[in-house]
């Protein structure tokens, strides 16, 4: 591109942004300048494997494309590495980078996938699936997909997962050190202990909340004027365990922890135990990584190992999902989402679904609410922060997309939030 050439784009672009005067406008043009963002990433990606192929990169005393990135565009290391790896997926996929020079997929996605070609561990099973995460990758939260492609890593390596989950328990450690005035906790344990840890700490935090909130309503307090911060109850939480666990020396009931695994992997991993062999890969090609999981219902990833072994000793709660990875209703019983309900409610996505919010607070609203006879049923559910669950009196309404799995939120003249 010649330097007037150049010029021109970039006054085009000033000139746009200058004119816009509505958030439609502003959407709008929020939108083009993502597509072109991404139809750039691309022609850089061939443009790098053009130099990469032709050994360009040596005729400046570079010893690498990376180090040829950074010594001409001033990039820092990591985002050196991580354009020579988008390179070598686009090399081996060149659908993907046609896909990016349409506009269809962002940078943070494909910045996964390739990640996910440059781990060799798994990289011969990637081509099977590659259509499947790239469809996913167009459709799914830039969040969530990276959680689906740890979800398929873990799975398709899953004798170096358990290898890495039996390191972290060994390598589990504890101190609680004083320095000067202050004293210092530091831990550092296995998933399967960590999800049970991270339980009953939430509920704690959330007891400390609730006596604030008890005491704010209690003296007529402004809704800003909480007597602690978060992080003062977040603390406070770590010591009542302690003060409870004080309390009680003996054996105390164990909390319980909800883990989502499905039936396929479960019955691998078990063959495997019985049989005393290498775990393999846990998922197939033509499996859907969607239906495939095992971790808490806080998306914490777990060694299928540990959870075969704690299904064997300890109670379950069994929850049974339809073809589109939902959770088989429980009827219109109850208004509000309560107990398994809620826990079933919030498998499928724990954090809140309104375009932009990724909350962890939520409630589990009714996505056809329950004065227009929507049932209590979790096929019926989605989660909302208190914030965005009151906008649904205002017209907004949910509608969940089952061949994309995903909610989208509709506006009350009937346009869909959806992210570009």
């Amino acid at each position: 591109m010649s330097k007037s050439a150049r010029i021109d784009l970039h006054e085009e672009i000033d000139a746009r942004v200058a004119t816009i005067d509505s958030a439609t406008e502003a959407h709008d043009a929020l939108a083009e300048l993502e597509h072109l963002k991404r139809h750039l990433e691309a022609a850089t990606a061939r443009l790098v494997d053009q130099v990469w192929k032709q050994g360009w990169y040596q005729e400046d005393g570079c010893l690498s494309v990376a180090a040829w990135l950074r010594a001409h565009v001033n990039w820092p290391h990591a985002e050196a590495k991580r354009m020579v790896r988008v390179t070598d997926l686009v090399r081996n996929y060149p659908e993907v980078g046609e896909s990016m020079a349409r506009g269809e997929l962002a940078s943070a996605p494909v910045t996964r996938l390739a990640g996910l070609h440059a781990n060799k561990r798994v990289s011969d099973q990637l081509r099977a699936f590659m259509e499947t995460l790239s469809s996913y990758a167009r459709t799914l939260p830039c969040d969530d997909f990276d959680r689906l492609a740890s979800r398929w890593e873990q799975l398709a390596d899953a004798d170096g997962a358990h290898r890495s989950h039996e390191i972290a328990h060994e390598q589990r450690d504890a101190t609680v050190n004083t320095i000067g005035a202050t004293t210092y906790v530091d831990a550092r344990v296995g998933n399967s202990q960590g999800a049970l840890i991270g339980e009953v700490f939430e509920k704690y935090v959330q007891a400390e909340l609730a006596r604030d909130l008890a005491e704010h309503d209690a003296l007529g307090l402004s809704p800003t004027s909480l007597a602690r911060t978060s992080k003062q109850r977040r603390a406070d939480a770590l010591c009542a365990v302690f003060a409870s666990a004080a309390n009680q020396f003996g054996p105390s009931p164990e909390p319980l922890v909800n883990i989502v695994i499905d039936q396929t992997t479960y019955e691998r991993t078990l063959s495997a135990m019985e049989t005393g062999s290498k775990l393999g890969s846990l998922i197939q090609p033509g499996e859907d990584v969607l239906d495939t999981r095992c971790e808490t219902t806080a998306g914490v990833p777990l060694d299928p190992v540990d959870v075969v072994a704690a299904s064997l000793v300890a109670q379950v709660r069994r929850v049974v999902v339809n073809s589109a990875g939902v959770p088989v209703g429980l009827g219109r019983r109850s208004r509000v989402f309560t107990g398994g309900a809620r826990a079933a409610a919030l498998i499928r996505r724990r954090r809140c679904i309104w375009p932009g919010c990724d909350i962890l607070t939520c409630d589990v609203d009714h996505r056809i609410p329950w004065v227009e006879g929507g049932e209590t049923d979790v096929g019926n559910s989605d989660p909302l922060c208190r914030r965005h669950n009151r906008l649904k009196v205002h017209g907004y309404r949910t509608h969940f997309d089952e061949d994309s799995r995903t909610t989208r939120v509709v506006t009350p003249d009937g346009r869909r939030l959806v992210p570009t």
